[in-house]
């Protein structure tokens, strides 16, 4: 066997064969700032943390994607240090990297690397969120075809990948389009979900939260007292439709949203915003609501950014940092440093020695030794 076989063997049972045990806590049992926004890149954190936590709040969250070529140990701790000291609690999004006009297809070792590279940072909270990728109901989404027991397969197989690594990673399926059509470049929600199901029917019951693209449809220009399967309310029709695939009650988290200024006018966004924000988000399980987006400068999202061009407010920014927030308490991390020599979970639980692979996991692991080395 030569060196470079023998270094990707034991990268590989590293990751399979260590399982640092904390505990997720619960964000529905502690002091809450629900207020939010999506972000594109790290270097935005210091503008968001102004409006998410404006107006009395602290611990505000903040939605941002990672590429798999951006896993930047250097940038991303910085990143995380700052959440803490400006008091945000991120929501890292997985991304992949773009190919031939969409985004390519994660493959096994992303997986791997992601879940290595987020375990080592210095996260300000003890809770990780993550999401696993992104409206994958769309074929630009997901490697150029819409799959939905295919990204079952994957969601599965890096929830266990994460849990491994460390316990505190708090996982979500990828939002969907709650306005797709099924038309072969797409797939309409509810048949995604129950194809996931057909592949994996355990996948639902693996996940600690619920990630909600409640966009108000249609045409992003829908009232916020619309009650149907693609308007802001989307969250609960997902909901509903989950738990009768075995999920349990999921904590909900709307990583997307916002009205296009296409067909409004800003100052009804910013009302529609509010009124959004004090009604039909105003829920204990709402965990946060992160709009997209916060800057869009004056690409493709404009009519959806907070802030115009200029990096000005919007009335729809100002609109968010007028509300009155909550100072949020959540549970705090520890240093890496400190996770890293910890024996015991954190919290009232007790010790839980490490589990074995699934079989499926096995299975994966020995197919891509195979398809590496023919062994």
């Amino acid at each position: 066997m030569n060196i470079f076989k023998y270094i990707v063997i034991v990268a590989l049972l590293t990751i399979f064969f260590t399982n640092q045990v904390f505990a997720i806590t619960n964000p529905q049992d502690i002091s809450n700032n629900r207020f939010g926004v999506h972000i594109f890149d790290a270097d935005e954190l210091e503008e968001a943390a102004k409006l998410v936590n404006s107006n009395g709040g602290s611990w505000g969250y903040v939605t941002v994607p990672i590429r798999s070529d951006d896993r930047d140990r250097e940038k991303w701790n910085d990143f995380m240090h700052k959440a803490k000291n400006l008091k945000i609690i991120p929501i890292i999004r997985l991304a992949t990297t773009m190919e031939g006009g969409g985004w390519s297809h994660p493959t096994f070792f992303d997986q791997i690397d992601f879940a290595n590279f987020l375990n080592d940072l210095d996260w300000p909270t003890q809770n990780r969120y993550v999401v696993i990728y992104n409206e994958t109901n769309h074929a630009t989404e997901w490697g150029g075809q819409v799959n939905p027991g295919d990204y079952a397969d994957v969601l599965s197989s890096t929830i266990e990948t994460f849990k491994k690594r460390n316990q505190n990673f708090f996982v979500m399926a990828a939002g969907l389009d709650m306005a797709a059509p099924t038309d072969g470049q797409h797939m309409n929600w509810k048949t995604y979900l129950y194809r996931m199901y057909l592949s994996q029917p355990q996948v639902f019951k693996k996940l600690d939260g619920w990630a909600s693209h409640s966009y108000p449809n249609p045409g992003f220009s829908g009232k916020p007292t619309d009650n149907h399967e693609s308007s802001i309310n989307s969250f609960n029709y997902e909901l509903d439709f989950i738990k009768t695939l075995g999920a349990p009650n999921l904590p909900v988290f709307i990583t997307e949203t916002g009205w296009s200024n296409e067909k409004l006018s800003d100052q009804v966004v910013a009302d529609y915003l509010k009124g959004a924000f004090l009604t039909t988000w105003d829920k204990k399980e709402i965990i946060t609501v992160t709009p997209f987006t916060l800057f869009a400068g004056d690409g493709p999202f404009a009519p959806f950014s907070l802030l115009d061009k200029d990096k000005k407010p919007k009335p729809q920014y100002q609109a968010l940092f007028d509300i009155k927030k909550s100072a949020g308490q959540p549970k705090l991390a520890t240093s890496n440093q400190a996770k890293k020599t910890t024996t015991k979970v954190l919290g009232e639980s007790s010790y839980v020695p490490p589990e074995s692979p699934s079989s499926d996991f096995q299975e994966q692991f020995k197919a891509e030794l195979h398809r590496l080395f023919g062994f």
